[in-house]
C-alpha cells in the first residue's frame, strides 16, 4: 500500500492507472507527456537554427528521467548549481555537467578531483583570485591527472557571483591561466536577475551585461589565457532572455572555435505564470517558431464552498510554487463526470499550507468533491515539493512515475 501523495493508496503505482482513479491520493502533480515532447523538440529546433548548444539547468527538475529526455534530444550537458547536484546527476548517468557556480569547499573539490580522474566531464566557475588559489591547491593536493576546466564568470553590480569589472575579470583570468591545475576554457554569466530601472528596460540592461561578457571573452583571448582546448565555451541564458544571449554572443570574434551554450531549465515544462510571460517562446513570442506549452499541472479537490463566491481547494504551499504568480485554475473534472473541462483561467487569490482560495462568480458550478487542475508559475519550486511526478498521456493515464532527486 502506497503512502506517497499523488499515487494510488492500494496498488503498485507501476500498474496501469489514471490520476482520476478512486484510490489516488490528492493533491497530485502531473507532467503532460505530449507537452514535454513538444517543448524539447521546439527547443532543439531553436538551438539548431541559432547554432547554439543547450545545457539545461537541472536544478529546475532534479529528475533523472527528464535529464535522459533532454540528453536524448541533443542537450550538450546538464547544468548544476552545486557540487551536490552534480554528484546526483552523475549518479543518474549524466556524462557532462556544468556547475554554474563557484566550488570552494574541501570535500567538494576532492570529489571534483576524483571525478575528473575517473573520466567525468565537469566544469565550474571562478570569479576571484582567492577562488582560483583554493581550487588550484585542492587539485594539486589530489594530484589530478588533468586540470579542472573552469569558466570565468562575469557578474552584475548588486547581483550574485561573478567579477564586476573587466579589470577584476582579467586579474582572475591571469591567475587561472598561470595555474597548472586549472584550465581556463571559457566565460560565463547569468542575466536572469536583471530587472528594469527608471532609465532602462530589462532587455537593454541584459544586452549591456551580455556585451560585457563578450568584451571579457575578447580580452582573455587577446592575452592568450584560454588554455589549449577544442573550443572556448561562452555561456549565459536562463529561461527568459536566451534569445538576447544568442544575439549578443554572435559578436564573439576570437581565433579559437567557440561553443555558445544557453542554460534554460524551465523550457521543458514551461509554466502558466512568469515564464509564459517572459520566455522568447512564451505567451508573446519574440522569435519565430512554435510556442512552448505548459506541461505541469497540480490537481486537488474542492473541499468547501463556505461563501457564495469562494472556493477552497485542497492544494497549498506544500504542493505548488508561491514565490511569484500564484497558481492558475484552468481545468476541472466533475466528481460524477468522466472528462476534463477547460475553463476560463482563474488566478488564485491566496494560498495557505494546504488550502487554495479561489474567487469565483457565485453561480459558477464548482461543487465539493470536484477536482481542479492548476497551472503553476516558476516550475523549480513546484518540483522540489514532490518525491515523484506522474507522467501522463492526454487522457491523464499514467505512462510512468518519474522520481525527483532533491
Amino acid at each position: 500500500m502506497s503512502t506517497e501523495k499523488g499515487v494510488p493508496f492500494s496498488r503498485n503505482p507501476q500498474d496501469a492507472w489514471s490520476i482520476f482513479d478512486d484510490d489516488v491520493a490528492f493533491p497530485t502533480v502531473v507532467l503532460l507527456d505530449s507537452a514535454l515532447s513538444h517543448n524539447v523538440r521546439v527547443m532543439a529546433e531553436y538551438c539548431a537554427s541559432a547554432e547554439v548548444s543547450i545545457a539545461p539547468h537541472g536544478k529546475t527538475t532534479m529528475t533523472p528521467r527528464i535529464f535522459e529526455r533532454q540528453l536524448e534530444d541533443g542537450a550538450w550537458a546538464i547544468t548544476a548549481a552545486s557540487a551536490w547536484q552534480a554528484m546526483r546527476m552523475r549518479e543518474a548517468g549524466v556524462n557532462r555537467v556544468l556547475i554554474a557556480n563557484q566550488v570552494v569547499m574541501p570535500g567538494e573539490l576532492a570529489w571534483l578531483a576524483q571525478a575528473i580522474d575517473s573520466g567525468f566531464n565537469v566544469y565550474c566557475y571562478v570569479d576571484s583570485v582567492d577562488g582560483v588559489e583554493i581550487m588550484g591547491a585542492a587539485m594539486e593536493q589530489a594530484d589530478v591527472s588533468s586540470p579542472l576546466p573552469v569558466l570565468l564568470e562575469v557578474g552584475v553590480e548588486g547581483g550574485r557571483t561573478g567579477a564586476r569589472t573587466l579589470e577584476e575579470a582579467l586579474a582572475v583570468a591571469e591567475v587561472a591561466d598561470a595555474s597548472p591545475w586549472l584550465a581556463l576554457t571559457g566565460t560565463a554569466g547569468f542575466e536572469g536577475i536583471i530587472t528594469a530601472t527608471e532609465t532602462a528596460t530589462a532587455g537593454e540592461l541584459v544586452d549591456a551585461f551580455l556585451d560585457r561578457i563578450v568584451d571579457v571573452t575578447h580580452a582573455v583571448a587577446s592575452n592568450g589565457w584560454f588554455d589549449p582546448t577544442p573550443e572556448v565555451i561562452v555561456t549565459a541564458g536562463g529561461s527568459a532572455y536566451f534569445d538576447h544571449v544568442v544575439d549578443r554572443f554572435s559578436y564573439v570574434d576570437i581565433p579559437d572555435p567557440i561553443r555558445v551554450v544557453i542554460r534554460s531549465g524551465c523550457y521543458i515544462t514551461h509554466d502558466d505564470g512568469g515564464y509564459d510571460r517572459s520566455s522568447p517562446l512564451g505567451l508573446t513570442p519574440r522569435v519565430a517558431g512554435e510556442r512552448f506549452i505548459p506541461a505541469i499541472e497540480v490537481w486537488g479537490p474542492v473541499l468547501s464552498r463556505p461563501e457564495p463566491g469562494l472556493v477552497i481547494v485542497g492544494v497549498g504551499k506544500r504542493d505548488v510554487t508561491h514565490d511569484g504568480l500564484l497558481p492558475l485554475a484552468k481545468k476541472i473534472r466533475r466528481r460524477d463526470g468522466n472528462g476534463v473541462i477547460t475553463i476560463e483561467p482563474i488566478r488564485v487569490r491566496a494560498l495557505n499550507d494546504q488550502h487554495t482560495y479561489l474567487d469565483v462568480d457565485p453561480a459558477f458550478g464548482l461543487r465539493v468533491g470536484d477536482l481542479v487542475g492548476f497551472g503553476i508559475s516558476h516550475p523549480c519550486l513546484t518540483f522540489d515539493k514532490w518525491r515523484s511526478m506522474s507522467v501522463v498521456d492526454d487522457g491523464y493515464n499514467v505512462i510512468e512515475v518519474a522520481d525527483t532527486g532533491f
